[in-house]
């Protein structure tokens, strides 16, 4: 039996073609095979599989669709899976889809003329042994570089690239190799203005076309217009002929070598780099008419050739006329480097089809098919009908006589009082004037230097085209052709969009022998399609852009107009019964492709499938594409669709389309997840750890749905080895504090040191006038403070607030006592947070500075530092304007240098508290400014992670345990967690999204900075961002005491 290799979802498998069978089978075996590259979820089916002739079942497991491929073919099916290890078989539908094989039941093919096919055949075999080289290999004409015309007033675009999908880069690289081997493209080296994105087409073998997206580029070419044969130069010269040959330019435009200069317009971009064109591509606007001239350049002084644009026809009253022709012209391109292509080009033909004429031994006759859309048109059923066929024929209704009186019938049909109904009466009269619309009077022949119109209309049922002319002179429409066909059922389920785009793509293919190299008027009723066409910047969705790239060397301009007024309305709802499955086939089969390779590796198609058919809203959107309803979304129940998102979708309808085989919508390239699925493709795209601009950029190669930036962002928030990992928030801003209602009502207390004698400085700095008192101490001790202390308030008195920072003497419960005993509220600052107290912090600069400078002076620093307190307390503080010894002691003290005299001043408390006010504005707008502070909205009972210190390079910046927020007082946060709390800066804390927290049972174990919760926490002065303070103390070591060689607490 016959059998074949095929891919199912791209593992090879042997399967045998049996046309008698209806359904695809594979055995366990091989679907284990498939299934470990692939995971594959099998489906429940009721079908009851025997064999021929068997009344035994076959045991099925399960169903399951998948892509199979040949190298030539591509198809999506359902195959059956059933127990044992007996083969797999191949069905008749799905063996002809792949093209694989082709019954013919009694259909004998009748040729007419024997003797002139025997000669096609033979003439063939000649002209391929006598020109080996003509049909091989793509050409390159000898001596000629190609120009393009580009208007430097155009800016240049550089485009973005296209994302490949990774599953495609091998076989593009493999393409773009090949180019590179057949010199048609080369590497860009350095800067280039202009930068057009690639598009991947599949191809039947399995490989891949690379085609550009040149539209904004084709915006700067200049098109280059060349006379072309017209219709009276054909019939003269080929009047009388009776043999006929065309023939085809392998890659034609690419056997053009592209001048340097013109090259730079052509750049695309890949995953590869940067290439461009050496050769005249596919896709530039100018290409047909610049090669329309190089062609007839090359044979117009031979005898019965002619070209019209990438068609060569040769011609000749007798065979020996017509060889003698092609011999030539076959010489003159073997000379000139140019190649043809052998499987397309027509040998010796008795009849050939050119321009709406038929040119034959028997003379040149009208093309049939030019009118046969309107002859083949089936009478009206409705009164809209009969209003449509009457609007195209009154397009053209000054051509026929007594059209009024032809009309008539018809015209009674639309008046409001009638009653539609069909006789033999309105027969006649539509007989009538369809023979009128397809006589000599109405229709003409093509004429180039006529303006051009092409009026295209597409309904549910078919598509249509009028191709017209009108006279340079006259406002006078006369009609070149009608053409029209049905819809097959995979295009019938077409959005009305994507119809109006495949008549279009349809129309000027079908009538590309009049459109090609001239400029021509297009008219549409579809305002998305004039939006889509009309604007190179457009992003069609997938089938409308694999369609545009065809049409990309068409010159034309595209017009609205109103559906009443479209003339070809009436053709497409009467179509002709032909069909045309090649624009379904390409549409489809790029459809197929990109669904394929868009589809994650850890997922099935079939899971996509299965989730989008129970997505409500999905199939809500299916819907509203196919009937373009996007206007109703606003009139929707709130049935369980979601109507903002489909709002979100109408805002890209224009990029949306539908893979009917599949059942899954795609936007551009990408398919649309449905809601069950999101989920799981973000975390397929977080795999790793990757950061949140990778991550969306890896989601979006493939897949794309409404607020998918949203999504991804929230589950990254809540991904606690990522926040654990990241960047630190933004500083809060400062919060100033305000200044104090009088002197030494509150003070700042810290230590400075230890210095290299082992001695400290004691500070304490009134924070309303800036004065400073410094004791030296040898001992940082709860009573050595306090001493000091005590020697200080009996100077100035018992201040009303103590600020300080949480060392181990201002934590002791004797220091807690002396506070408690004096009347003194003492406030402890953030921990780890020291530029909360700043007033202390911010004198510590100056005053070691005026200690190492002692130093370096070989001076007593002691001694030293009275001098410089001495000064300072009498210099004016930056922020006060005023010196801190003035407004402690309500007097200037004396210094070295003179003094002034002054007056007592009772207003001076309220200037400085208004400088106090401007220096801390200024302070806190720059350090906002230059620290890009943000405001942290962090609250109670958020979950957030704390900033530690790196230990190694396994340590995280943030403790990956997370805490849940007790208390928020000002910027200073209090979180805990099982067995543990902390309090810290509001800068030291990132909030993450709340989830579920499992937490290890050595979390109970943690030991906490403090011995209980301290309610009384003090609030926070001036904060900064800064990095981890460093132990401002040195750490004890404590060491047993031994004595004799012997630990006495052992002993």
């Amino acid at each position: 039996m016959p059998s074949t290799k095929v891919q199912i979802n791209n593992v090879h498998v042997k399967m045998i073609i049996d046309t008698g069978a209806s359904i695809n089978i594979i055995d366990e075996n091989t679907f284990a095979n498939i299934n470990k590259y692939k995971r594959i979820s099998l489906k429940r089916t009721r079908t009851k599989l025997f064999a021929y002739g068997s009344k035994q079942q076959l045991p099925v497991i399960g169903t399951f669709e998948a892509t199979i491929e040949t190298k030539k073919r591509m198809t999506v099916s359902t195959i059956h899976v059933v127990r044992g290890n007996y083969g797999s078989l191949l069905s008749y539908q799905t063996a002809t889809e792949l093209n694989l094989i082709k019954v013919n039941v009694n259909n004998v093919k009748v040729t007419g003329n024997d003797k002139i096919e025997q000669c096609h055949d033979s003439l063939k075999d000649k002209m391929d042994k006598k020109f080996p080289h003509l049909f091989h290999g793509i050409g390159k004409l000898h001596n000629f570089e190609a120009k393009l015309h580009i208007d430097s007033s155009v800016p240049p675009v550089a485009q973005p690239a296209r994302r490949i999908p990774f599953y495609l880069r091998r076989k593009v690289s493999a393409a773009l190799k090949q180019l590179e081997k057949d010199d048609i493209i080369e590497k860009v080296e350095g800067p280039t203005p202009w930068i057009s994105p690639l598009v991947v087409i599949p191809k039947n073998d399995g490989t891949v076309r690379l085609c550009v997206d040149m539209r904004r580029a084709n915006c700067a070419i200049q098109r280059e217009r060349h006379p072309c044969p017209t219709v009276d130069d054909l019939i003269h010269a080929m009047n009388g002929a009776k043999v006929f040959s065309k023939l085809d330019l392998r890659s034609g435009y690419h056997q053009l070598l592209l001048a340097e200069e013109s090259r730079y317009i052509t750049t695309f971009v890949t995953h590869k780099g940067l290439r461009r064109y050496k050769r005249l591509n596919f896709g530039t606007n100018s290409a047909s008419e610049l090669f329309q001239k190089v062609i007839h350049d090359q044979i117009h002084d031979i005898p019965g050739a002619i070209n019209i644009s990438d068609d060569v026809i040769i011609y000749g009253k007798s065979q020996q006329e017509h060889d003698t022709a092609l011999h030539n012209v076959c010489q003159r391109f073997t000379k000139v480097g140019l190649t043809l292509n052998n499987e397309k080009c027509q040998f010796s033909q008795t009849k050939l089809t050119f321009f709406g004429m038929v040119f034959s031994a028997e003379g040149i006759s009208a093309d049939p098919h030019k009118v046969s859309a309107i002859k083949n048109a089936s009478p009206p059923s409705s009164v809209k009908d009969v209003r449509s066929f009457l609007g195209m024929a009154t397009y053209c209704a000054k051509f026929i006589p007594n059209f009024s009186h032809l009309s008539e019938p018809l015209r009674k049909l639309t008046m409001k009082s009638a009653q539609f109904r069909w006789t033999r009466c309105e027969q006649t009269a539509f007989d009538n004037i369809k023979n009128a619309l397809t006589s000599d009077t109405v229709m003409a022949y093509f004429d180039q230097t006529k303006p051009t119109e092409l009026i295209t209309d597409a309904s549910p049922w078919g598509l249509s085209a009028i191709l017209a002319q009108n006279s340079t002179q006259h406002d006078d429409r006369r009609i070149v052709a009608y053409v029209s066909r049905s819809l097959s059922e995979v295009e019938r389920k077409y959005s009305q969009t994507e119809r109006e785009a495949l008549a279009i793509v349809w129309a000027m293919e079908r009538l590309q022998i009049y459109l090609r190299g001239g400029k021509f008027t297009l008219y549409t009723d579809c305002k998305p399609i004039e939006l889509i066409l009309g604007n190179p910047k457009s992003k069609p969705p997938a089938r409308i852009e694999r369609w545009n790239l065809r049409i990309q060397d068409f010159d034309f301009d595209i017009m609205y107009t109103k559906g009443s007024d479209n003339t070809s309305d009436f053709l497409s709802r009467h179509p002709c019964q032909e069909t045309d499955n090649k624009h379904e086939m390409s549409a489809e089969q790029y459809v197929n492709f990109l669904t394929m390779h868009a589809v994650p590796k850890a997922m099935t198609i079939q899971e996509i499938q299965e989730a989008t058919k129970h997505d409500k809203t999905l199939q809500l959107l299916t819907e509203i594409i196919r009937k373009q309803a996007w206007g109703s979304i606003k009139d929707l129940p709130t049935t369980g669709e979601d109507v903002s998102e489909l709002n979100l979708f109408a805002k890209v309808r224009d990029e949306l389309t539908i893979n009917e085989q599949l059942g899954i919508i795609l936007r551009g390239t990408r398919i649309i997840m449905p809601c069950s699925l999101r989920e799981r493709a973000i975390r397929l795209a977080h795999e790793g750890h990757q950061g949140l601009a990778k991550t969306k950029q890896l989601i979006r190669e493939k897949i794309w749905f409404p607020r998918i930036d949203k999504d991804v962002e929230t589950l990254i928030r809540g991904c606690i080895p990522c926040q654990a990992n990241g960047t630190a928030n933004h500083p809060a801003p400062l919060k100033m504090t305000e200044l104090p209602p009088k002197p030494w009502h509150t003070v700042h207390v810290d230590f400075c040191g230890p210095f290299p004698t082992g001695e400290y400085t004691l500070v304490v700095i009134d924070a309303y006038s800036r004065f400073p008192e410094v004791e030296i101490v040898k001992s940082t001790s709860a009573t050595s403070t306090i001493s000091k202390l005590e020697r200080i308030f009996a100077t100035h008195g018992l201040p009303n607030i103590l600020k300080s920072d949480n060392g181990p003497p201002f934590q002791s419960n004797e220091f807690k006592q002396f506070m408690t005993e004096n009347g003194i509220k003492h406030q402890r600052i953030t921990p780890l947070w020291p530029k909360a107290n700043s007033e202390a912090e911010n004198f510590m600069k100056p005053m070691e500075k005026a200690i190492r400078g002692a130093h370096i002076e070989k001076k007593n620093w002691r001694k030293e530092l009275y001098h410089f307190l001495l000064n300072y307390r009498a210099t004016p503080h930056t922020t006060t304007k005023f010196a801190p010894a003035e407004l402690l002691f309500n007097r200037e003290i004396n210094t070295k240098l003179p003094s002034k005299i002054i007056n007592q001043n009772t207003k001076i408390d309220q200037q400085v508290r208004a400088n106090d006010e401007t220096g801390k504005r200024n302070m806190k707008r720059n350090a906002d400014k230059s620290a890009n502070a943000k405001e942290v909205d962090i609250k109670v009972g958020d979950t957030v992670l704390v900033r530690q210190t790196k230990k190694n390079k396994w340590s995280t910046r943030f403790d990956p345990k997370p805490y849940c927020v007790t208390r928020v007082k000002g910027t200073m946060i209090t979180a805990t967690r099982p067995g543990h709390y902390i309090t810290r800066n509001i800068s030291f804390f990132k909030k993450v999204l709340q989830q579920e927290i499992q937490h290890n049972s050595e979390d109970a174990s943690d030991e906490e900075d403090y011995s209980k919760l301290d309610n009384n926490l003090p609030d926070t002065n001036i904060e900064e961002n800064n990095e981890l303070a460093e132990r401002r103390y040195p750490a004890r070591d404590r060491r047993p005491i031994n004595r004799y060689s012997q630990n006495i607490y052992n002993a």
